[in-house]
């Protein structure tokens, strides 16, 4: 069985298909589309003009020819975070990991969302799969109550799946960067898109922690504006530019390190989180959109509290919307103290810090709830279903 995997492929496929490219359900071959790097800002264009009828009519249309060509040979269309401006003639299965990617993440007006329910509801597609809880909800705020009564028995969650890299991975791990010492608490970001991601809260926050303990480093791997690195510059702050492959990452960074700190405001998935929590590293995130259901407090992680939880506020977000959130960078004052203290708490309690790390490793072993294993057999059995 071959599956058309349809993806906007100006830039290589999410890390939310990291099991697509790592082992695929049996008896099923993806079909991946050549790159076409040179595209890449297509969909920054598209989100610029997205609030024009005519020009989103033309884009979407552009879209279309470029990603959404046929495969000879292929039994299924698996569209990822996107919809194709025709129905396609073969049976095809759509995914997002929130319902506005479906609108490539500009405007949803009425037009956008008939276009939308009427792709879901069409009887070729399948399955409508929802990358988590949130996600699903997010499809019932866009639509109303008939339309998603009309395509409810096709929807269905499926997470996103990763090996445990703890397992695979413990002996190779790579101390080039991060410190052996095992008296140091080793604090690790990843992600760009700094202010959204709260970065600069958490860099505050770490500056009067160090104050009082000597024995804590954070490492940063990001785009971070010179002006915050100089800000908070310190020899217990390493910054790196994010240059590093995955298996580079896990290895050097992630397994190393003793807890991944990510009080982002704005995240419809989250997928650092997962990878952190494959390696047995704890976590410490904001509670918004879908992290309630990576994260499970006190048992792989903890939560933050923070009073600019985007998706929360806005359910539908867009593109105006968005710019303007992004013009947040002032610390959250609470955010930074939370993060101290919930930072404070797990560096004096190393053995819930320990514990909170193999816990975390049970989501990934066969049959767990983020297990390539899962994944596979929810995604094989809705293949064979669409035959």
């Amino acid at each position: 069985m071959k599956v058309k995997v349809v993806y906007r492929n100006y830039k290589p496929i999410h890390d939310l298909y990291a099991s697509f490219r790592i082992e695929s359900p049996d008896g099923v071959i993806f079909l991946m589309p050549r790159l076409k790097p040179h595209l890449r800002y297509f969909l920054p264009l598209h989100r610029k003009l997205g609030n024009s009828p005519l020009l989103r009519s033309v884009a979407t249309k552009v879209q279309d020819c470029l990603f959404g060509d046929t495969e000879i040979g292929a039994d299924i269309y698996h569209f990822t975070q996107m919809i194709s401006a025709g129905i396609p003639q073969k049976p095809y299965v759509v995914d997002f990991e929130h319902i506005v990617a479906l609108a490539n993440f500009s405007t949803t007006d009425q037009s956008i969302v008939q276009k939308i329910s009427l792709f879901l509801g069409n009887s070729q597609c399948r399955r409508v799969i929802p990358l988590s809880q949130a996600a699903h909800r997010s499809l019932e705020y866009l639509l109303n109550d008939l339309d998603y009564e009309r395509i409810a028995s096709k929807v269905e969650v499926i997470y996103p799946a990763l090996p445990d890299y703890y397992a695979l991975l413990k002996d190779k791990v790579d101390h080039s960067y991060v410190n052996r010492s095992p008296s140091t608490l080793k604090i690790l970001f990843v992600g760009c898109d700094v202010y959204r991601k709260g970065l600069h809260e958490l860099l505050k926050a770490f500056h009067e922690l160090e104050g009082n303990h000597h024995n804590l480093q954070l490492y940063v791997i990001s785009d971070a504006p010179k002006k915050l690195r100089q800000k908070y510059a310190s020899k217990n702050i390493k910054f790196f530019e994010p240059k590093f492959s995955h298996l580079e990452i896990i290895k050097q960074f992630y397994l190393p390190c003793d807890l991944f700190v990510l009080p982002t405001h704005n995240d419809s998935f989250g997928m650092a989180l997962l990878y952190s929590l494959s390696c047995g590293t704890p976590v410490l995130t904001t509670r918004q959109f879908a992290t309630p259901e990576i994260v499970r407090s006190n048992y792989n992680g903890l939560f933050v509290n923070s009073n600019r939880l985007y998706l929360e506020d806005t359910p539908l977000p867009e593109r105006g919307d968005r710019s303007q959130f992004y013009g947040y960078i002032q610390e959250e004052e609470a955010l930074v103290s939370d993060l101290i203290g919930k930072i404070e708490y797990l560096h004096l309690n190393r053995d819930l810090l320990y514990r909170m790390g193999q816990q975390a490793l049970e989501d990934f072993v066969p049959g767990g709830k983020f297990s390539i294993d899962v994944r596979n057999r929810k995604l094989g059995e809705v293949y064979r279903a669409c035959l």
